[in-house]
């Protein structure tokens, strides 16, 4: 009967996740898009609200004797205030900043939530369903590390929602350093005062430093420069330049080593550099973490995507689930669709794809939600 009602709803899941995604929700600006979300939620339960961090949280009830479980979804979304989301609606497929990353996950989060309080089924614990914000790396999670020491309170595993990939289940925590690096030098004309050194020039050496250094290929590990600016003019030698970077790894330890030979780069960058500085700071951290394939929680996730149709991709992310991880609550990831260009302004998503996405979701708060243990 639930699944019934789920898969009825589908054009209203499409419909309220076009609305939420032309609703702009950058990092830091997530209220508007907070109070649709509350709004939807607290058509069906009054128990919908939004905390002090801006999280919406809200709860269908169950069994006492039941563990509770937490379903989540972002409500930010990747792009800045720059952007005026727009969705372009076809029959087959939806295209637009942001309906993939992650407004189809706000949608069928409500419409799990709809479907459960509506359809109750027997034999589950309380599930909690939060929005959270602060999820993209420019929030360093602000919104999910707010939920605790509460939410092991309440539950004793999560099911983090994300548009892109059918079948996907990340039950890994990518570890990430995000850094910024910025230099500082005298200036000056590149012809008159040629010989000074450039900001611009040092901010270059530090990320050939880096991109040269060894790196694991098991545990996966790298290095990505993501963002360099520096320079006034043409014909001046950059007085500031900043670097902002990405490090990457899935095992902790690998994800240090790196962290400790950015910090000795940027300390030594300006050795024999007159009137040049060089600071690193960090602006994102997540810890390299998760649960091995036989866990509970990700055996019964592979039940309910098998029992949908779908072929289980085990596999590791950056997400809500990391902070969990990390507290000792079971977490793991799904993916609700098929998707290309994501974080572009060309995200699509494919319609033929929802339906077995929703199922597996389905499927899987209702497996997790109805064990007594996810350990």
């Amino acid at each position: 009967m639930g699944l019934s009602h789920l898969e009825a709803n589908i054009p209203r899941v499409v419909a309220e996740a076009v609305r939420l995604a032309e609703v702009p929700s950058p990092t830091g600006s997530e209220e508007r898009r907070a109070a649709l979300t509350r709004e939807l939620l607290a058509d069906f339960l009054d128990s919908a609200h939004v905390d002090q961090a801006g999280n919406v949280v809200a709860c269908v009830k169950g069994s006492a004797d039941r563990p509770g479980t937490v379903v989540l979804a972002p409500l930010d979304s990747w792009y800045g205030a720059e952007t005026t989301p727009l969705i372009d609606v076809r029959a087959d497929r939806l295209t637009g900043p942001g309906i993939v990353n992650h407004a189809i996950a706000l949608s069928s989060m409500i419409a799990l939530a709809r479907t459960l309080q509506t359809s109750p089924v027997a034999g589950l614990g309380d599930i909690w369903f939060v929005a959270t914000v602060g999820s993209e790396m420019a929030g360093d999670l602000r919104g999910i590390c707010h939920l605790f020491p509460w939410l092991p309170t309440v539950a004793s595993r999560v099911i983090c929602l994300q548009g892109p990939g059918i079948g996907r289940l990340d039950h890994w925590s990518v570890g990430t350093y995000r850094g910024e690096l910025n230099v500082y030098a005298p200036g000056g004309h590149c012809w008159r005062d040629a010989g000074r050194s450039s900001a611009l020039q040092l901010a270059m050496d530090f990320s050939r430093q880096m991109e040269t250094l060894p790196k694991a290929c098991v545990p996966r590990t790298l290095y990505n420069p993501s963002r360099l600016n520096a320079g006034d003019a043409w014909n001046t030698l950059a007085s500031k330049a900043t670097l902002q970077f990405e490090l990457r790894s899935d095992s902790e330890d690998e994800l240090q080593r790196l962290i400790i030979e950015a910090q000795n780069a940027a300390q030594k960058l300006c050795r024999g550099h007159a009137g040049c500085l060089a600071k690193l700071g960090q602006m994102g951290f997540r810890h390299a973490t998760g649960l091995y394939p036989d866990h509970a929680l990700v055996t019964g996730i592979r039940e309910a995507q098998s029992w949908a149709g779908l072929a289980s991709k085990l596999g590791a992310s950056s997400s809500d689930a990391s902070v969990c991880l990390f507290y000792g609550v079971a977490a793991a990831t799904i993916g609700l669709c098929n998707a290309v260009g994501i974080e572009t302004q060309m995200e699509t998503l494919y319609l033929d794809s929802l339906p077995s996405g929703l199922r597996q979701a389905y499927a899987a708060t209702i497996q997790v939600a109805g064990r007594n243990s996810s350990k």
